[in-house]
């Protein structure tokens, strides 16, 4: 899906990216003011937290408030904003598999590059909290499928985050992971590891393109990117 920035100019697609032999930095957008500050200062891709649209546009926490039709509005305002790829925070697929191919197809002709979706049981909580609990890796990969059969092009990328380091350890995370890639994750994001050592050996495990974020206050270590 070949689509234009506000400029007229052909919009970078996030697979053109990852086959670029250096990290891509994608800043947090929580409206579009920061989508325009980040691009400004010349970033190459923004992701849309849903913790930050959360209580940007609703004052409230990252308890899966916002509703598709609110999120998928706030995305086709933001790619309308700024000329770089944009990733999309899913949450769980707002409900069943029905409801996630429906996401799937709004954020895509919303403009999103990327749709990230992880493997949380409803309600979902903020990726750094204690408590999170993780669905069977079966329902996961079925949330998978099901998303990438909903896409209309093989350039919207489908990121698998699992929350299972916190409750269940390293191990099970990267387990998961590597099942995730195997099952139709273009991108794959073990979220809140605890140490740098960690995200070493996520990376020695996992052998397709990583995901990580840097929050502060989080559960995994500020880390630079250089």
């Amino acid at each position: 899906m070949n689509q234009l920035s506000r400029a007229g100019r052909p919009r970078p697609s996030l697979r053109s990216l990852l086959q670029q032999d250096q990290i891509a930095v994608a800043p947090g957008a929580y409206d579009m003011l920061s989508a325009l500050l980040i691009e400004q200062a010349g970033f190459s891709c923004l992701y849309m937290t849903g913790n930050g649209q959360s209580a940007s546009a609703l004052g409230l926490p990252d308890l899966g408030m916002m509703s598709l039709s609110e999120m998928a509005e706030r995305v086709r305002r933001t790619v309308a904003t700024v000329g770089l790829p944009v990733i999309v925070d899913g949450d769980d697929g707002y409900g069943n598999l029905l409801m996630l191919q429906r996401a799937v197809r709004e954020f895509e002709a919303a403009g999103a590059g990327a749709i990230q979706l992880e493997d949380q049981v409803s309600p979902k909580r903020c990726g750094h909290e204690l408590g999170r609990e993780v669905v069977p890796v079966e329902e996961m990969i079925a949330r998978l499928r099901a998303a990438t059969d909903a896409r209309t092009s093989p350039d919207t990328l489908i990121i698998a985050r699992t929350d299972a380091r916190t409750g269940h350890g390293l191990g099970e995370a990267i387990r998961r992971g590597r099942i995730y890639a195997a099952n139709g994750a273009d991108v794959v994001f073990v979220e809140s590891p605890e140490s740098a050592d960690e995200f070493r050996e996520i990376a020695r495990a996992i052998q397709t393109p990583l995901l990580a974020n840097m929050v502060e206050t989080s559960r995994s270590p500020y880390l630079t990117w250089h």
